[in-house]
């Protein structure tokens, strides 16, 4: 994943820079949100879940040594919280499928050139967030780190204190569920050698 991160609102924010925490919260709670929330598939929890994470980023930022890896260390921190809330609740997920395709998400769908491509592309969007629903928390937060988030394979071991192995593992499988759901047509695009980063190990 090629960071974009801000080092030096990064670093303001260390040193207590309420604005800079204010700004921070601006550019990253909706990706929060939205990474919590296809994984927990409820939006209270979600949002919960928003809060913790800032509140632990607010007391615990001064402890990151290099703020170029903010993001890996955000999003350990938001998955960590998933996962906790989880093994807490202990029950299925209470949002239906409708509303839980309501949430505003970006797999990095490319710029279509025609109208065809762009249902296709469409289709296929819906289709992954119907996987996600179906999957376990386990599974789910590996599809959404890669897809939603962009972290690479390494990257999402790290986060989730796993081997790279168990994630492509858990990856592969996930893709494969989603595999059964796509037609031919969307299936050739997730596999092509070019352009096809849209489903392609990173």
């Amino acid at each position: 994943m090629k960071s974009l991160v801000d080092v030096e609102l990064i670093k303001a924010v260390q040193n207590r820079d309420k604005q800079a925490f204010r700004t921070l919260f601006s550019l990253y709670k909706q990706k929060v949100y939205g990474t919590a929330y296809l994984i927990l598939k409820d939006y209270q929890l979600a949002e919960d879940i928003v809060q913790e994470t800032f509140l632990q980023v607010f007391l615990k930022l001064t402890k990151l040594k290099e703020p170029l890896y903010f993001e890996r260390w955000l999003y350990k921190i938001t998955v960590n919280l998933c996962l906790d809330s989880v093994r807490k609740q202990k029950r299925h997920p209470v949002s239906s499928l409708e509303e839980y395709m309501e949430i505003q998400t970006d797999f990095s769908l490319k710029t279509m050139s025609t109208p065809e491509t762009e249902a296709i592309y469409r289709d296929m969007q819906k289709k992954i967030l119907q996987c996600i629903y179906s999957l376990s928390a386990k599974y789910a937060t590996v599809l959404v780190l890669h897809y939603y988030n962009n972290f690479t394979i390494k990257e999402i071991a790290q986060i989730t204190n796993s081997s790279e192995t168990a994630v492509k593992t858990r990856l592969f499988r996930a893709r494969k569920t989603l595999e059964k759901e796509l037609d031919k047509k969307q299936l050739e695009i997730m596999n092509k050698p070019t352009g096809g980063d849209y489903l392609e190990y990173r």
